[in-house]
Protein backbone atom coordinates (compact mmCIF):
# COMPACT_ATOMS: atom_id res chain seq x y z
CA UNK A 1 0.00 0.00 0.00
CA UNK A 2 1.31 3.59 -0.76
CA UNK A 3 1.74 6.37 1.65
CA UNK A 4 -0.31 9.14 1.07
CA UNK A 5 0.83 12.29 -0.94
CA UNK A 6 0.82 15.04 0.87
CA UNK A 7 1.63 18.71 -0.62
CA UNK A 8 4.14 21.76 2.07
CA UNK A 9 3.07 24.78 1.77
CA UNK A 10 5.30 27.14 3.63
CA UNK A 11 3.18 28.36 6.40
CA UNK A 12 3.64 24.70 7.91
CA UNK A 13 7.29 24.72 7.10
CA UNK A 14 7.33 28.08 9.61
CA UNK A 15 5.22 26.57 12.23
CA UNK A 16 6.88 23.48 12.56
CA UNK A 17 10.18 25.43 13.00
CA UNK A 18 8.83 27.94 14.82
CA UNK A 19 7.73 27.66 18.43
CA UNK A 20 6.12 30.64 19.08
CA UNK A 21 4.08 30.08 15.83
CA UNK A 22 0.20 29.78 16.74
CA UNK A 23 0.31 26.12 14.99
CA UNK A 24 3.34 24.82 16.15
CA UNK A 25 1.71 21.87 18.19
CA UNK A 26 -0.53 21.07 15.27
CA UNK A 27 2.44 21.18 13.02
CA UNK A 28 4.85 19.43 15.36
CA UNK A 29 2.18 16.28 15.35
CA UNK A 30 1.76 16.28 11.90
CA UNK A 31 5.83 15.51 11.49
CA UNK A 32 5.82 13.86 13.79
CA UNK A 33 3.20 10.80 12.62
CA UNK A 34 3.72 8.14 9.92
CA UNK A 35 5.23 9.57 6.95
CA UNK A 36 3.64 10.91 3.98
CA UNK A 37 5.39 11.17 0.79
CA UNK A 38 6.18 14.71 1.19
CA UNK A 39 6.20 17.06 -1.84
CA UNK A 40 6.50 20.78 -2.27
CA UNK A 41 8.06 23.34 -4.85
CA UNK A 42 11.14 25.30 -5.46
CA UNK A 43 8.81 28.35 -4.82
CA UNK A 44 7.32 27.29 -1.64
CA UNK A 45 10.61 26.42 -0.73
CA UNK A 46 11.99 29.98 -1.59
CA UNK A 47 9.02 31.66 0.08
CA UNK A 48 9.87 29.95 3.28
CA UNK A 49 13.56 30.31 3.29
CA UNK A 50 12.53 34.37 2.39
CA UNK A 51 10.18 34.18 5.15
CA UNK A 52 12.85 33.15 7.86
CA UNK A 53 15.65 35.19 6.25
CA UNK A 54 14.27 38.17 6.67
CA UNK A 55 12.20 37.31 9.84
CA UNK A 56 14.93 35.52 12.11
CA UNK A 57 18.19 35.77 9.89
CA UNK A 58 20.62 33.42 8.11
CA UNK A 59 21.02 30.82 10.83
CA UNK A 60 17.24 30.44 11.16
CA UNK A 61 16.94 30.34 7.11
CA UNK A 62 19.79 27.73 7.09
CA UNK A 63 17.74 25.49 9.38
CA UNK A 64 14.56 25.65 7.16
CA UNK A 65 17.41 24.32 4.33
CA UNK A 66 18.33 21.84 6.69
CA UNK A 67 15.13 20.64 7.60
CA UNK A 68 13.58 20.00 4.38
CA UNK A 69 16.95 17.96 3.44
CA UNK A 70 16.20 16.14 6.28
CA UNK A 71 12.92 14.79 5.09
CA UNK A 72 13.26 11.57 3.21
CA UNK A 73 11.88 11.35 -0.23
CA UNK A 74 10.64 15.02 -0.31
CA UNK A 75 9.47 15.67 -4.16
CA UNK A 76 10.67 19.23 -4.68
CA UNK A 77 8.44 20.37 -8.33
CA UNK A 78 10.37 22.90 -10.44
CA UNK A 79 8.71 25.88 -11.89
CA UNK A 80 9.52 26.92 -15.30
CA UNK A 81 7.79 28.72 -18.13
CA UNK A 82 5.46 25.73 -18.65
CA UNK A 83 4.21 25.88 -15.48
CA UNK A 84 4.09 29.52 -15.43
CA UNK A 85 1.17 29.18 -17.60
CA UNK A 86 -0.79 26.91 -15.25
CA UNK A 87 0.00 29.44 -12.50
CA UNK A 88 -2.16 31.97 -14.82
CA UNK A 89 -4.76 29.60 -15.62
CA UNK A 90 -5.44 29.39 -11.42
CA UNK A 91 -4.87 32.96 -10.89
CA UNK A 92 -7.89 33.50 -13.38
CA UNK A 93 -9.78 30.62 -12.23
CA UNK A 94 -9.68 31.57 -8.91
CA UNK A 95 -9.88 35.85 -9.41
CA UNK A 96 -11.18 38.08 -6.51
CA UNK A 97 -9.71 35.38 -3.72
CA UNK A 98 -6.25 37.19 -3.36
CA UNK A 99 -4.47 33.84 -4.14
CA UNK A 100 -0.79 34.34 -4.18
CA UNK A 101 1.29 33.00 -7.14
CA UNK A 102 3.04 30.89 -4.94
CA UNK A 103 -0.18 29.14 -4.00
CA UNK A 104 -1.50 29.12 -7.31
CA UNK A 105 1.37 27.44 -8.61
CA UNK A 106 0.98 24.97 -5.11
CA UNK A 107 -2.97 24.05 -6.54
CA UNK A 108 -1.41 23.84 -10.40
CA UNK A 109 1.17 21.22 -9.15
CA UNK A 110 -1.21 19.61 -6.63
CA UNK A 111 -4.03 19.27 -9.59
CA UNK A 112 -0.98 17.79 -12.02
CA UNK A 113 -0.13 15.59 -9.59
CA UNK A 114 -3.20 14.66 -8.16
CA UNK A 115 -2.02 15.33 -4.40
CA UNK A 116 -4.96 15.64 -2.60
CA UNK A 117 -3.88 16.57 0.96
CA UNK A 118 -1.84 19.87 2.20
CA UNK A 119 0.32 20.80 4.90
CA UNK A 120 -0.67 24.47 5.57
CA UNK A 121 -1.86 27.02 7.48
CA UNK A 122 -4.14 29.32 5.65
CA UNK A 123 -7.04 28.25 3.58
CA UNK A 124 -6.06 29.14 0.16
CA UNK A 125 -4.88 25.53 -0.32
CA UNK A 126 -8.56 24.01 -0.18
CA UNK A 127 -10.27 26.20 -3.19
CA UNK A 128 -8.94 23.58 -5.13
CA UNK A 129 -10.88 20.75 -3.50
CA UNK A 130 -7.33 19.23 -1.65
CA UNK A 131 -7.88 18.31 2.51
CA UNK A 132 -6.09 21.04 4.44
CA UNK A 133 -4.48 20.20 7.93
CA UNK A 134 -3.52 21.53 10.89
CA UNK A 135 -7.26 22.54 11.09
CA UNK A 136 -8.06 25.10 12.73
Amino acid sequence: MSRKRVFLDSGVLVAVLSRRDAHHIQARALFDAPRPRWSTSVLVRSEAYSWFLHKHGEESARTLRLFLESLPGLEVFPADEGHHADVCRVLDRFRGTKLTYVDASSLALMAQHRIRVAWATDHHLAIGGAQVFPRA
